[in-house]
């Protein structure tokens, strides 16, 4: 008697019934073992949710111990349902079926046979079957990553696990065999707490273990505990600007599944960035961990921090960090905020400046300019305004455009001019060198080609205007929110409206400053604000 051992496969859970099993392949191996006189069947093993093109045969526990047991003449043939249970892989595949005979194995499928390799047209085959399996394997892939990129492109959830702050609803549509596909929806109970933590980042300049520490300590769940890493990879998700993504791709805004705007979610990336390596900030957390959240220290308390990285020094071109100097007065001690420059203070990079500058002095400077720069920003940017904006960006670009087309009609010109010349001078009628004309021939090509992609970016142009228009209108109502709360804000609030309107300011020996603005009143046609 020829002892049989069975080997079932499924690339996907989905394919594996409720009882744990894999009845179809069983059931065809099975019957086809009854129908040999000579078989009897002495084990089987099983993969389940395990793809034959993507995992190696080496990475396959069932193969490795299918192998251990040929090798111990456990058993005299392999059987399969079809021959691709085995594998899907053209360049691995075929010489596994080879181990298998070489170990004295027969190979067996219920649906094409056995399996040998007696001459050069057995081994031929062999390798084209499973080429054959890696190539529908790949169309396959093909066909499913297109379908979930037209579902993304489409705003389609394609399932998986649910974001937090949304929940799955059923909205009537139904896939293959009739089972109900579900789509997003903000959940009433976790999607504010989302909005919490955006708020947190972006309003309060929250760090993501800090979050992290109050959701702890606002939301005790054993069952969801949020760790720093969990806060960043919320902040990072795309899927709360409304948008659903698979890799790089991107459907268009969902206003329903939106909580956050997108230049929010710009900010945000920025700011996790701009901060400081992970290295440097675990090492240090470490020991912040174990105090209490909100446990102030002298720095916190005396120090300045309002402009704490937005400061740098004018001489050296290096952050100012916000600190605090203590003095004796009257037996009292007395806590002064600065802004100190390290670079100076150990004389590093040939700084001129001075190292220490008095918070009282460039924040009596910066405050007074930042108010001027919310009042000078007046004029209402309505539908009119981006009317007129565009107005004017679109017959700049076309006139941009049309003196490009001019000049490229005029090379163009030049160019058949030379071509003639050409023709002269190899009739003898030219006084050019041949030389002289080809260099001249060359550079009027690629003057055309310079000509070219003007066209061409004036062609683009219009668009990439009207989105900085849109992007200023936006900006627009956030600068006129940030005037309407800035003087009432939290330290905190203040921090983060400035870190979102500056991009820095730099202080010299003289208290000279400069403020460079993100946006400046004349991107609205306003006057400039003077830093001084």
């Amino acid at each position: 008697m020829k002892r049989v051992m069975c080997l079932y496969r499924v690339s996907t859970k989905g394919q594996v019934d409720k009882q744990d099993d894999i009845p179809m392949q069983r059931r065809e191996c099975q019957e086809f073992i009854d129908r040999m006189d000579d078989w009897v069947f002495v084990g089987e093993r099983m993969e389940k949710g395990v793809s034959g093109y993507k995992v190696s045969a080496t990475k396959r526990d069932a193969i490795i111990e299918i192998r251990e047991l040929a090798e111990k003449k456990q058993f005299d043939i392999l059987l399969v349902f079809m021959f691709d249970r085995l594998g899907r892989k053209e360049d691995e595949t075929p010489f596994l079926v080879k181990w298998f005979i070489e170990h004295g194995i027969e190979v067996w499928s219920t649906r094409e046979g056995e399996q040998k390799l007696d001459n050069q047209v057995d081994r031929l085959l062999n390798f084209m079957r499973y080429w054959a399996a890696s190539g529908e394997s790949e169309k396959t892939s093909i066909r499913v990553k297109a379908a979930h990129t037209q579902m993304t492109e489409d705003g389609l959830w394609r399932g998986g696990i649910c974001p937090y702050g949304y929940k799955l609803v059923h909205n009537g549509r139904i896939g293959k065999k009739n089972r109900p596909l579900y789509d997003l929806a903000i959940d009433e109970v976790t999607g504010p707490i989302v909005m919490e933590i955006f708020d947190m980042v972006t309003t309060k300049g929250y760090g993501t273990q800090r979050v992290a520490n109050i959701l702890n300590s606002k939301y005790p769940n054993p069952q969801k505990v949020w760790t720093r890493q969990t806060v960043l990879t919320m902040i990072r998700n795309p899927i709360y600007t409304g948008r659903l993504h698979m890799n790089d791709i991107l459907s268009e805004p969902i206003p329903e599944l939106r909580m956050i705007s997108d230049e929010q979610f710009e900010f945000i990336g920025q700011a996790v960035k701009d901060r400081i390596p992970t290295r440097y900030r675990d090492a240090r957390q470490a020991e912040n961990d174990a105090m209490p959240e909100e446990a102030p220290s002298k720095a916190s308390v005396y120090g300045a921090t309002l402009l704490s990285g937005l400061l740098y020094c004018g001489h050296c071109g290096c952050k100012l960090v916000g600190g605090y100097c203590t003095k004796q007065r009257g037996g009292a001690a007395y806590h002064r905020p600065i802004y100190r420059c390290y670079n100076n203070a150990i004389k590093a990079k040939g700084c001129t400046g001075q190292s220490v500058y008095s918070a009282m002095k460039v924040e009596g400077a910066v405050l007074p300019t930042v108010r001027d720069y919310f009042r000078t920003i007046s004029k209402d940017v309505d539908d009119e305004w981006k009317a007129e904006a565009r107005k004017r960006l679109r017959e700049s670009a076309k006139a941009r455009q049309k003196a490009a087309e001019a000049k490229l009609q005029k090379l163009q010109k030049q160019q058949m001019a030379l071509k003639a010349e050409v023709m002269k001078s190899i009739a003898g009628e030219s006084t050019f060198d041949n030389d002289l004309l080809k260099e001249m021939m060359n550079d009027n090509k690629m003057a055309q080609i310079a000509a070219e992609r003007e066209i061409e970016e004036c062609a683009g142009e219009i668009d990439k205007e009207e989105t900085r228009v849109a992007k200023l209108s936006t900006q627009y109502k956030y600068i006129q929110d940030w005037a309407a709360q800035f003087d009432r804000a939290s330290l905190d609030t203040q921090k983060m409206i400035l870190a979102r309107l500056i991009e820095k300011i730099t202080v010299d020996r003289d208290y000279n400053i400069e403020i460079h603005f993100y946006v400046t009143p004349d991107d609205f046609d306003g006057k400039a604000v003077a830093a001084s």
